[in-house]
């Protein structure tokens, strides 16, 4: 199984050798990056001492590019709370910067919510599972406009306008090798966008069909699996492996008629490539650098829900409270 790891890392970067280093994911919508399907999730910091025992709190920044070259930054506030023995609660709350050739705009961006229970076979030692249960809650309607108070595409909208459930887990093998999937799906909508780039009224820039319709979008479910190979110490550690993302069915938009209208090629597959690096710093490990990028090769041909990206590099600070054993 040692080996196994070896493979997916190795792999991952013959894979994603003809692009430049990029992040997860492309058309992910979020569910990734939260409980048991984190990247390296359930480190060991020390022999019987591991991350999901200490209540921590990140900070992260998160850089890419979206449609028509739209450079967005996503710093996020993530918090980690222990429960009894084999649980804890995770929070996350990202602030949204996009800015492109039609706009520069800003806001808060939805907030995610789950909590993860673990489970340690006594008769199976090497393995053990995590089932994560959440929400991520869009914290507006995704409408945000322009300096003509014309509504921006999804790219430069900082939520969603949907509520989300979201459900998944993970079966690892020791600190080589874990294999995790989730479902994510919205069952609450408000999202009253209203791009349409076929007005009359709008300019060349506005219109360009690099943007996809999205007026009061109504997005479907996703599915993700990711098999990750992990190659770690106490002090530092990689990973690498696929991701990939399947759209359950074509999204759809209101036009002006109010009729609803199938986003026709938004149902599909995303495979990403993707890399993990981390290392540990203080006397008792109680800081934590690392770094998470991802390469797409495989993309929807239409993603209407401003998820596309071209390419992201996310490193994040970490500092674990309540650490006891000394490392060094």
């Amino acid at each position: 199984m040692k080996y196994l790891s070896a493979i997916c890392i190795f792999a991952a970067i013959c894979l994603g050798g003809n692009v430049a280093v990029r992040a997860q994911g492309d058309s992910d919508p979020g569910f990734s990056t939260i409980g048991a399907m984190r990247s390296m999730p359930d480190l060991m910091i020390a022999d019987d001492e591991f991350e999901v025992q200490r209540m921590h709190i990140g900070v992260g920044n998160t850089f890419t590019k979206g449609d028509q070259d739209t450079k967005i930054y996503i710093p996020a506030l993530e918090i980690r709370v222990p429960w009894q023995d084999y649980g804890y609660f995770d929070l996350q709350l990202p602030y949204y910067v996009a800015v492109g050739d039609i706009a520069s705009v800003s806001g808060i961006g939805d907030l995610s919510f789950a909590y993860t229970h673990e489970i340690r076979p006594e008769y199976f030692p090497d393995w053990s599972y995590q089932i994560t249960g959440g929400f991520k809650i869009g914290m507006g309607t995704a409408d945000l406009q322009d300096t003509k108070t014309r509504s921006l595409p999804m790219v430069y909208q900082s939520n969603s306008g949907t509520t989300d459930f979201i459900i998944g887990g993970h079966i690892k093998y020791k600190q080589y090798f874990v294999v995790s999937a989730a479902y994510q799906q919205p069952f609450v909508y408000y999202n009253e966008n209203g791009y349409n780039r076929l007005a009359l009224e709008n300019d060349f820039v506005y219109n360009n069909p690099a943007y996809p319709m999205a007026r009061k979008l109504r997005r479907y479910g996703d599915v993700m699996v990711r098999a990750e190979g992990i190659l770690t110490g106490k002090r530092a550690g990689v990973s690498a492996g696929p991701l990939a993302f399947y759209h359950l069915h074509d999204d759809m938009y209101t036009d002006r008629q109010n009729r609803e209208i199938q986003i026709n090629g938004s149902a599909g597959f995303t495979l990403n490539a993707f890399a993990s690096a981390f290392v540990r710093m203080g006397r008792k490990a109680e800081w934590k650098l690392d770094v998470t990028a991802s390469a797409p090769l495989i993309q929807r041909d239409a993603i209407p829900d401003g998820l596309r990206r071209d390419w992201v590099v996310t490193p994040r600070i970490t500092y674990f409270f309540g650490q006891r054993t000394l490392l060094w």
